[in-house]
């Protein structure tokens, strides 16, 4: 059986409790880092947290909270494992996806990245790609990768 990282942890804790003490905590526990901040009955917009934001439902399914701020809140929910520790991003929460589609196209944007530093001297502030793109590689507007923001070109 594999081992919880610590968020998965905490959460099987407090179902043994409420078990035991027959006091509801919540449905959905709400991490920062290692600490738990919040409880809910229902996952909720990504607007309303942080970017980095680990949510643990009780049956142990975890999500991330991607792009966006810490002003004006995440932009997406993306799934994660409960069995990876899931370590503070300070909002460059950005996850590709694995398959040969988005490794193509992250090259690509690597690639680009270093030509642009090495001209210019510095990266750019932000990086236009097609919506498609940021689809194929699991990406939401306003991510940041590498300190470049992602955005969808319209």
């Amino acid at each position: 059986m594999k081992h919880l990282n610590h968020a998965g942890r905490v959460v099987a804790e407090y179902q043994e409790l409420e078990a035991t003490t027959g006091q509801k905590f919540g449905n959905v526990f709400f991490f920062d880092g290692q600490k738990c901040v919040a409880t809910a009955d229902r996952l909720g917009p990504a607007r309303m947290v942080a970017p980095g934001t680990v949510a643990v439902s009780a049956s142990g399914r975890q999500w991330m909270a991607v792009g966006g701020d810490r002003i004006k809140g995440a932009s997406g929910w993306s799934f994660v494992s409960p069995y990876i520790e899931q370590h503070p991003v300070n909002g460059d929460a950005v996850h590709f996806n694995d398959n040969a589609k988005s490794l193509k196209i992250r090259s690509k944007l690597d690639a680009y990245l270093d030509y642009f530093q090495s001209v210019k001297g510095t990266l750019p502030a932000s990086v236009a790609l097609r919506r498609e793109q940021l689809s194929a590689c699991g990406a939401l507007p306003g991510q940041v990768y590498k300190g470049v923001r992602l955005e969808a070109y319209v």
